[in-house]
């Protein structure tokens, strides 16, 4: 980043490198170190503090009020709005510094992470670079079974920056239609943005409030729930300039500017509460509702005080050079603190830095900041020939997309070429649950040196999902029956058998050894799924629990299946076996309605980590194996109930094919049986679809 001491060009991007300029063009030091700050606490608060400090709020809202500043420079210049030019100097400064430390940041991963976080730091990386990492983030949030996977991931702060570059693809839009409405009925540009902006704040704000109250891990990441702050930074950025005005009027009539104290005060009052919204409130936990606005007026405060003239003003101190430069390296020192954070607590196997560790954490992200902002952004910022024509840079802009996409694409595809060139010769070196049949003999063109299936990239991944969404007549109804994002269909005969399977992440994941039978015998299987919940309607679980269970009811009841898969027994996190809760009610409605039901009793859980004790202790060790949970080697307890109902009932107990002769093997017939401590992977699930087929006929289920 350039000096400080050298007012911007006009055309310079207004993003969270750019530099800080006030709307006649003068650059403004007070808060290019405010930045500086707000990144500052940013880094701090998420090294030492493991919490979120309100600094991101900040950048998107001073992002906002540079970005408005450099429209309205032009607009009173009577120039164009120019969107495509301003598209391509933003992203010529933006994706540069982003390339570099996204391909770094994946060389770290490969160098320091388990083979299982591969897949999705490169998922990541490139939503990253294509900035859209909020969406991504948002899909892998409500996804329970995603967020299986231990750790942050490297790239989960390119959130903020990806919203920022939506706007900066928005904004220019939005002024861009204002100013020709504006200049078609002869209006000033200036109220007709603010209404605007003030119709996108308050849409914006009560989206924000609603959708923070209801689903919060989504609001934190969602494009919409943050425009308000945007919003409210283009609204400054229109207002300010009266206020100045009128302030330069002002002291146009004085020989000496007079020092306001309530201008000293309000800036002070600003800086103290950006300090201090991080420790006072659960940002990460409450943010982007309206206590947003808390760091948004802080940094309001600090805007409107301006440069007070006294020698106790805040903006002193955010003039200072060491301020500015805190505020030179600022969206590099954004870029580079999270992934050095992360990989390094992930690498030695800690929750949080200490106080030394952290200390270095921060001064290795400040070198390397400088060394980013001197190596690449400024260079490029400041390169002539890139920022005479558009066009031009709109080709480093494509330059860079290029060059970081190509090996993310690149490494995505080899790793799946991988899973499947091994996937091909599954049935030769995979038998996975076939090996424990008496009767299995090896197949003659087997590789004794095959790599288990799933692979280790793409473990995280093997999750079942049943077909497609469900849809048409079987598409669950909005609000009275469960999402249609957690219903999985496979579509079989239209006067086939249908089967739903129903309750949690750890039957959805049993219902793979099902699917293959469904698509041998024509039935129409359906999936209902949410994490955490079994299926138990009249039964006090938890209220999320309780009323997707009657949902779900709901959903069975008008499909009237043939057959109704359930947990008929549960086990606690504590390894407590019991019968699920309201199952005797269970099964006296599914079988008075003339539905069979598959009562399957609760699979284990692990006490140790599967696949990263056999990446780094490989498959034989025994140490990676864990031992059947003592209660599941007892009688069933609910054998006496499903006992009362000898017909229409199918018992089933697949826990001797997870955990043959009482020992949970992480790999059984080259192929990897948990994909966590809790759960099957999809692979081994299909594995066991013999066993299970026999079992099915023995209990007496009516094919």
């Amino acid at each position: 980043m350039s000096s400080p001491s050298r007012a911007p060009a006009p055309a310079e991007a207004a993003g969270v490198g750019a530099h800080p300029a006030s709307h006649a063009g003068r650059f403004r030091p007070e808060l290019h170190g405010l930045r500086g700050v707000a990144i500052g606490l940013v880094v701090l608060y998420h090294v030492w503090f493991d919490r979120v400090s309100g600094g991101v709020d900040v950048f998107l809202f001073l992002s906002s009020f540079l970005l408005v500043g450099t429209f309205m420079r032009r607009v009173g210049a009577g120039r164009p709005t120019a969107p495509l030019a301003y598209w391509a100097r933003t992203f010529k400064r933006l994706l540069p510094p982003t390339t570099v430390v996204a391909l770094a940041t994946l060389a770290g991963v490969y160098l320091l992470l388990p083979a299982e976080r591969w897949m999705t730091a490169i998922t990541d990386a490139i939503g990253s670079v294509l900035h859209v990492q909020n969406w991504v983030l948002i899909r892998r949030g409500v996804d329970y079974y995603a967020a299986e996977e231990v750790g942050a991931s490297p790239f989960q702060h390119f959130w903020s920056l990806s919203i920022q570059g939506q706007v900066f693809l928005l904004w220019p839009l939005l002024i861009g239609a204002a100013v020709l409405v504006a200049r078609w009925r002869r209006w000033s540009v200036r109220p007709v943005l603010a209404v605007v902006f003030t119709l996108v704040l308050v849409a914006s704000f009560a989206w924000s409030v609603v959708s923070t109250a209801t689903q919060q891990e989504i609001a934190y990441f969602d494009t919409a729930a943050r425009l308000w702050e945007f919003a409210a930074g283009s609204l400054l950025g229109l207002a300010l300039p009266a206020l100045e005005e009128r302030r330069e009027r002002s002291r146009g009539r004085r020989a000496r500017p007079r020092v306001s104290p309530v201008r000293v005060a309000a800036g002070w009052a600003g800086i103290l509460g950006l300090l201090s919204c991080g420790l006072l409130v659960d940002v990460q936990g409450a943010f982007p509702g309206w206590i947003a606005a808390w760091p948004l007026t802080a940094a309001a405060l600090v805007l409107w005080a301006g440069a007070t003239g006294s020698r106790l003003g805040v903006d002193r101190l955010l003039s200072s050079r060491p301020a500015a430069r805190l505020g030179d390296v600022s969206y590099g020192l954004y870029l580079v603190h999270w992934p050095l954070l992360t990989l390094y607590l992930a690498h030695a196997g800690k929750a949080r830095a200490g106080v030394l560790d952290g200390l270095v954490l921060i001064l290795a992200s400040l070198v390397l900041a400088g060394l980013l902002t001197r190596l690449v952004d400024t260079p490029i910022r400041r390169w002539p020939w890139a920022g005479a024509r558009a066009w031009r840079g709109g080709l480093v802009v494509a330059s860079c997309l290029v060059l970081a996409l190509a090996p993310m694409l690149g490494a995505r595809e080899h790793l799946l070429g991988e899973q499947r060139e091994a996937e091909a010769r599954a049935v030769a070196d995979n038998p996975g649950a076939r090996v424990l049949d008496p009767g299995f003999t090896v197949h003659p063109d087997a590789d004794p040196d095959a790599a288990p299936l799933p692979s280790a990239a793409t473990v995280p991944g093997d999750w079942v999902v049943s077909g497609t969404l469900c849809s048409g007549d079987l598409e669950p109804r909005p609000d009275a029956e469960p999402k249609r994002t957690s219903c999985g269909i496979v579509e079989g005969d239209p006067d086939g058998k249908v089967v739903i399977s129903v309750g949690n992440s750890r039957i959805e994941q049993f219902t793979g050894a099902l699917i293959p039978l469904a698509r041998e015998h024509g039935w129409t299987l359906i999936t209902l799924w949410k994490g955490g919940c079994v299926y138990a309607p009249d039964a006090e679980v938890s209220p999320d629990c309780d009323a997707w269970s009657a949902q779900a009811r709901e959903y069975i009841e008008r499909v009237s299946p043939d057959a109704v898969l359930v947990h008929s027994t549960f086990l606690s996190a504590e390894l407590e076996e019991t019968v699920t809760p309201g199952m005797e009610t269970t099964l006296r409605d599914l079988t008075a309605a003339g539905i069979e039901v598959i009562a399957l009793r609760d699979q284990p859980r692990l006490a140790v980590e599967p696949v990263p004790c056999t990446e780094e202790k490989g498959a034989e060790d025994p140490s990676c194996a864990s031992p059947l949970p003592e209660p599941l080697s007892r009688e069933r307890p609910d054998a006496a109930l499903l006992a009362e109902h000898p017909e229409g009932v199918a018992p089933l107990d697949v826990n001797d094919l997870i955990c043959p002769e009482g020992v949970c093997s992480p790999v059984i017939g080259n192929v990897r049986v948990s994909l966590d401590r809790d759960h099957l992977t999809g692979t081994y699930a299909a594995s066991m679809q013999d066993a299970v087929a026999a079992r099915l006929e023995e209990a007496g289920f009516r094919w």
